[in-house]
């Protein structure tokens, strides 16, 4: 089967060059000029005398055919001066045009003869001036584009780009000392009448990789830029930065190439960098076991990583929608408003969990600021520190609080003593102290054992902070002594209201190891009121009258006297009528 080749697709219909190029030529009339109308004019007035001359000869004196061609040359002359041979050439044809009827129909002999001479020389000399006009005008153009390339020429070679024109050859026609050092030569005028293509090495002698052959169009099209690796002979390749535009001439005609090149061998290798850092911070950010973000300035989130993700336990997207003020506890706001506001360092809050319960983290914030100073971001570490906490509050718990029962120990009840005190000497107020030592409780060790003995102190600790408010503070002073500090107390009788309260709670019966034991205490009571005290006076008159109230048969209460004595002993003898100990010995020890 024989195949059958297409016929060639007939491309788009043409006007013959001929035509074509009278078309241009009929365009390049300066139609509008008015002076060019004033010159037809002329063309007319000079023709209508000769033709008028023909008419009348046999009643006028003849019109010499020299003055015939001066008053015809005057026009063509004036136009050849004011617009070269695009006016000069249209002018001798309109006269042509005027004087044929005459030369062909009227003229015979002789007088046809010298009329179509003098025609003839009409459009000789408006052909020789009008093209010698332009010359002129071109040589003067040619000089005065030759000017302005030699000044741009010297700002050229001022420039740190290297530069090199080059003609519609690829023949170099000027380049700058910074492109011949480019190219590894010792002087700009070694480059110039060589070919381009000499300056490039064999991979790049087809000049598939470069813009200087073919990439710009024969027209004054938008320049072409493009970075290559240019391999110069005989010198180090190096990346380069080239840009070819078109060189046009007046008429808009390319007549050559502007060619400019920047070693950019540095930037790459800097822009390198950055991107290896960039891409190397990127990784660090992302992969980073610490919480990380990039926070605005007005709290919300640019960047989150997976840590910080999985630490509250939302997605990354939910992270940045609620930002930082959506997931901060309302305690927090302002330190974290502090931080934000200022040059970052770092804080401890609390940040809301997906689950709804508050993550301590510890957030170390560093800022990064534009050209004039102000903040552009934060970035922002965040570490959880709930456990870390949680173990500190632990250990405080323990320093703080008894083992046993969980009451505070001496050295808080001491610290919130002297708190109270300081606050009770700032507005009047009234504190009270109660001591208190269990009657007898030897005995519950001795007959339970100490196992039975401390679950009984844990029962006898519950009931004391049942007897209290709130803001009262309930402390075990050690063995089977516990102290008691009452704030604000409106008299005494609330004090000894409270102590009646305790006898009460501790005189019914426990449940202790699958036996019903029941104590009586002793307590001991003393006031802020009168002289400024001490929280050590307070105790130590509790004390003493605690030991009134023991040497009285116990379960019961006593109230300190107003007057202090100036020595306290911390076990001072009963002062009421009793037994009392012998001259030089001790007062009795408390029972254990």
């Amino acid at each position: 089967m024989m195949s059958v080749a297409p016929r060639p697709t007939a491309g788009p219909w043409r006007l013959p060059v001929p035509l074509r190029r009278a078309l241009a030529g009929i365009a390049a009339v300066p139609w509008r000029e008015r002076a060019f109308w004033a010159t037809q004019l002329l063309v007319v007035g000079a023709v209508g005398i000769h033709l008028a001359h023909d008419a009348y000869s046999r009643h006028l004196a003849g019109v010499p055919a020299v003055t015939t061609l001066l008053l015809t040359l005057v026009p063509v002359g004036y136009a050849a001066i004011r617009f070269g041979l695009r006016g000069s050439l249209p002018t001798a044809l309109w006269t042509a045009v005027l004087m044929a009827p005459d030369i062909v129909v009227v003229d015979t002999g002789l007088e046809r003869w010298t009329d179509g001479t003098v025609l003839a020389l009409v459009l000789i000399v408006a052909v020789a001036a009008g093209r010698m006009v332009d010359v002129q005008r071109a040589s003067a153009a040619a000089l005065a584009a030759t000017e302005r390339l030699r000044g741009i020429a010297r700002v050229a070679d001022q420039l740190a780009e290297g530069i090199c024109l080059v003609d519609l050859g690829g023949v170099i026609t000027y380049a700058n000392p910074v492109w011949a050092s480019m190219q590894g030569l010792g002087s700009a005028a070694a480059a110039v009448g060589r070919p381009l293509a000499s300056f490039h090495g064999e991979e790049e002698a087809q000049g598939a990789s470069l813009p200087y052959h073919g990439a710009v169009p024969l027209g004054a099209g938008p320049p072409v830029r493009q970075v290559i690796q240019h391999h110069p002979p005989g010198r180090a390749p190096y990346w380069a930065d080239v840009t070819v535009a078109a060189l046009v001439d007046e008429r808009g005609a390319v007549i050559g190439r502007l060619c400019t090149v920047r070693d950019v061998t540095a930037e790459r290798a800097a822009a390198a960098a950055l991107t290896e850092a960039e891409e190397r911070s990127r990784f660090m950010f992302e992969h980073a076991p610490l919480g990380m973000a990039l926070t605005t300035p007005e709290g919300g989130f640019l960047r989150v990583n997976g840590a910080l993700c999985q630490m509250l336990g939302r997605t990354a997207d939910e992270l940045v929608r609620l930002g930082v003020w959506g997931l901060t506890h309302r305690a927090d706001r302002l330190v974290t408003r502090q931080a934000l506001g200022g040059s970052g360092g770092q804080i401890v809050k609390r940040l809301r969990h997906a689950d709804g319960h508050f993550v301590s983290v510890s957030i170390t914030i560093g800022v990064v600021r534009d050209e004039a100073g102000e903040p552009c971001y934060f970035i922002s570490q965040f570490q959880d520190v709930t456990q870390e906490q949680l173990r500190q509050s632990q250990l405080l718990h323990r320093a703080s609080h008894d083992p046993l029962t969980g009451l505070p120990n001496r050295v808080l009840f001491e610290d919130r003593a002297d708190r109270a005190l300081a606050r009770a000497h700032r507005r009047p107020e009234v504190l009270a102290v109660l001591f208190c030592d269990l009657d007898d409780f030897k005995v519950v060790n001795d007959r339970l054992g100490h196992e039975a003995g401390d679950e009984f102190l844990r029962a006898v600790a519950t009931r004391l902070q049942g007897c209290v408010r709130e803001t009262d503070t309930v402390a075990r002073f050690g063995g089977d002594e516990f102290l008691v500090l009452l704030e604000d107390v409106g008299s005494s009788d609330e004090a000894t209201a409270t102590a009646a309260r305790v006898l009460d709670a501790l005189r019914r019966p426990a449940a202790v190891d699958g036996q019903e034991v029941a104590v009586s205490a002793s307590i001991g009571i003393a006031l802020t009121s009168g002289a400024p005290a001490t929280r050590r006076t307070l105790i130590k008159e509790a004390d003493a009258a605690m030991y009134q109230a023991k040497a009285g048969g116990g379960d019961r209460w006593q109230l300190a006297p107003p007057a202090r004595p100036r020595r306290a002993r911390r076990r001072a003898g009963p002062a009421d009528p009793g037994p009392q100990p012998p001259d030089g010995e001790a007062a009795p020890p408390p029972s254990e």
